[in-house]
């Protein structure tokens, strides 16, 4: 079965990609159909593409293997296949909502209405970042070389949360859901409560064998930080003074912002938040088995942070 798909970016100088079995190929049309998307800034890749307000637009197809396999992840409703598991890593690892149209369809049918945002994430970057590039051997379509390292890394992250240990450990990977909606958020304040979230979810799945939910609810926002920086190695230890700043500066935001619906006012705010994003996007590197990048020096940001010593 074909179905259209919506939004992807292919990597460059690949024609087609394979995550477990399902077949994405470019359109015909795709260097006019990647120009109709939003683009912030100018950009050189394959082609020149020049800054817009953009669309949604079929950039490819996916051949998806019959009999359709149920999904791994924890979708609402019945029917759903190991495409939307797909889709969904495709849009976290590439920035955009991707989608598929209706079957043996070449877009949008008549009374489809869409209701996807059709702009790039504000976030995410530390994610797409992480995958490693890796020079075709022996397929090209430009003279750019195909970077196969985006269809070997997204295929392993599958296998891996498909994995009974994996779906155990991460209870069916939840988070992964959250990540899209606060990567998708344009403002500061959204992003950084969708992220919150995501850490009291992580807190959450990695300690209730041994607390009670009552317990979960008790312990301070300081603790579960500390507890998830040291958990995935950010920092070794963390000391008196950094759970003062921990507290006082990330704490409060949470605490403000929920209670108040703003930000707490001091100069640093919008930093400490926008490092507060960055984490988690380390952080979901991690529980994908990635070596987070440090493009936005990351952990450097952190080490200052927590010894006072910021610039």
């Amino acid at each position: 079965m074909r179905r259209p798909i919506y939004n992807l970016l292919f990597p460059t100088g690949c024609s087609e990609i394979t995550v477990h079995g399902h077949r994405f190929s470019r359109i015909e049309e795709y260097q006019s159909r990647v120009r109709k998307l939003q683009h912030l800034g100018g950009l050189f890749s394959e082609f020149q593409i020049r800054p817009n307000t953009g669309e949604h637009a079929v950039t490819g197809y996916v051949d998806i293997p019959e009999p359709a396999e149920s999904s791994i992840l924890e979708w609402a409703g019945e029917g759903n296949t190991v495409l939307m598991d797909i889709l969904l890593l495709l849009s976290l690892f590439t920035g955009r909502e991707v989608f598929a149209g209706r079957p043996g369809t070449t877009g949008l049918a008549e009374d489809e209405v869409i209701t996807r945002d059709s702009r790039v994430y504000k976030w995410g970057g530390i994610l797409r970042s992480s995958i490693p590039y890796e020079r075709a051997k022996d397929r090209s379509i430009s003279s750019f070389d195909c970077n196969e390292g985006f269809e070997e890394t997204i295929n392993q992250i599958y296998e891996l949360i498909r994995s009974p240990k994996w779906q155990q450990k991460y209870q069916q990977g939840y988070f992964l859901f959250l990540a899209r909606m606060a990567f998708q958020q344009h403002f500061l304040e959204a992003a950084f409560s969708q992220c919150w979230t995501i850490w009291e979810h992580l807190f959450t799945i990695h300690n209730r064998s041994w607390l009670s939910d009552k317990q979960l609810r008790r312990i301070y926002s300081d603790e579960k930080v500390a507890f998830l920086l040291t958990e995935y190695e950010l920092i070794n230890e963390i000391d008196q003074k950094s759970r003062q700043l921990i507290q006082s500066r990330l704490a409060n935001i949470r605490n403000r912002l929920i209670h108040f619906g703003r930000f707490p006012k001091y100069d640093k705010v919008h930093k400490d938040a926008d490092l507060f994003i960055r984490l988690t996007e380390v952080i979901l590197a991690k529980t994908l088995k990635l070596v987070p990048s440090n493009v936005f020096n990351t952990i450097e940001r952190l080490q200052e942070f927590l010894s006072g010593n910021e610039k």
